[in-house]
């Protein structure tokens, strides 16, 4: 996996991911998108904000790596820095944003072993042109319901 950029710590081991587990990080990676949505436009979240986020392990990444096309897509880095503390061992990401538009997009990094990809759009109207990706956008409050979209990996 080192060779493909994935760095392993050492006496990592590898574990299974159940129904619960993946509902669970599912639900997380959404709420990730959404708090870093928040974090880059200071404005609180209208019922019309949607979301999607996928997750991905280390393994998942194992044959090819990071796809070079995803880091492109985003320009910007950030990670969580708090006086001379810095996150970036643990926790760092890379975004794009339209401030104009209300759309947000992000990759992140958590340890060495878990990616979050995930968007968010300000207004479901940005979604009115293409209504059969409707279904596979979240909105805020469907995080606390046990929505179907939850119940697999996607991606």
């Amino acid at each position: 996996m080192e060779g493909h950029g994935v760095n392993v710590p050492f006496g990592a081991r590898f574990t299974t991911i159940g129904p619960l587990t993946i509902r669970q990080l599912n639900v997380f990676a959404h709420k990730l998108a959404l708090a870093l949505y928040f974090e880059h436009f200071k404005r609180p979240l209208s019922g019309a904000v949607r979301v999607q986020a996928i997750w991905k392990t280390k393994e998942d990444f194992l044959i090819n790596g990071v796809p070079e096309e995803l880091l492109n897509l985003f320009d910007g880095y950030n990670t969580l820095i708090q006086g001379q503390w810095n996150a970036a061992e643990a926790f760092e990401y890379r975004f794009a944003r339209n401030t104009q538009e209300g759309l947000f997009g992000c990759f992140a990094r958590l340890r060495q072993g878990f990616f979050i990809l995930g968007f968010a759009v300000e207004s479901d109207a940005t979604l009115e042109a293409n209504r059969e990706l409707d279904s596979i956008w979240i909105r805020p409050d469907e995080l606390l319901k046990e929505h179907p979209h939850f119940l697999k990996k996607n991606g």
